[in-house]
């Protein structure tokens, strides 16, 4: 007789248990952007379980109120949710910020150039000749010449030049890390053949990205709206152009 009580009384918890904890649908989205993200880790620490957003920054996991939700992704901010009703959810991630130490950089050129003047004696007598008699300290002649030869500025114009090259190279090795498939997919719901096209085309050139204004996420965002506006073969022309 207690032992057939004891498995009612488990049934009916199980199933008590069973109807409480249901599947909960939502959406995850970049904060003010409103771009779905794909691949953010939703984990439930309530039951343990775990689920992935897809290309549409869906997910589906079973919860049930008073669960805690923990969102992760890379490139954006932890979040959590606590489940107070268990309707659709639309979620938004902020993107991670780094914060660089600030760094005083000074230009010593200036120092350079007035302590040269301070150094420089014109000659009342002479100045603007190629040739002065030289001067001890207390401005009196003490014999010998100095001659003012022009200063040659090749080598200065030279080094300028290969400053700027490097400072190209820099920028462009710096434009292909981030504009790579696997970290723009994080971005945008773009994936295969898409994700490429839209590389080919919006991938900026240095201008572009080294202008004070430029932004990631509004350069994206902006872009991805131009990109929807494209037909299928106006879509390709960047693999057309890149083979050329």
């Amino acid at each position: 007789m207690r032992r057939t009580l004891f498995m009612t009384l488990c049934c009916v918890f199980c199933a008590v248990t069973l109807h409480a904890q249901t599947m909960l649908n939502g959406r995850v989205f970049e904060y003010k952007t409103h771009i779905a993200l794909q691949g953010v880790s939703i984990e439930n620490l309530g039951n343990k379980l775990k689920a992935v957003t897809g290309a549409d920054g869906g997910f589906r996991i079973a919860a049930k109120t008073g669960d805690l939700l923990v969102l992760k992704t890379f490139g954006y901010q932890t979040d959590t949710l606590l489940l107070t009703d268990l309707h659709d959810k639309e979620l938004f991630l902020e993107p991670q910020r780094t914060e660089l130490k600030q760094v005083t950089v000074s230009d010593s050129s200036a120092k350079q150039l007035q302590a040269a003047k301070n150094m420089q004696y014109y000659d009342p007598q002479f100045h603007g000749q190629t040739m002065v008699y030289h001067r001890d300290l207390k401005k009196q002649f003490d014999g010998g010449i100095i001659l003012r030869m022009h200063y040659f500025k090749g080598d200065e114009h030279k080094k300028k030049k290969e400053l700027e090259k490097e400072q190209q190279r820099m920028l462009s090795e710096e434009i292909s890390i981030i504009f790579t498939a696997d970290n723009i997919s994080h971005y945008l719901p773009l994936k295969d053949a898409d994700l490429n096209n839209f590389l080919l085309l919006y991938t900026p050139d240095i201008k572009v990205y080294n202008s004070e204004d430029f932004n990631l996420l509004t350069y994206l965002n902006t872009s991805y709206k131009t990109w929807l506006t494209l037909t299928p073969d106006q879509r390709k022309t960047g693999q057309i152009f890149n083979k050329q």
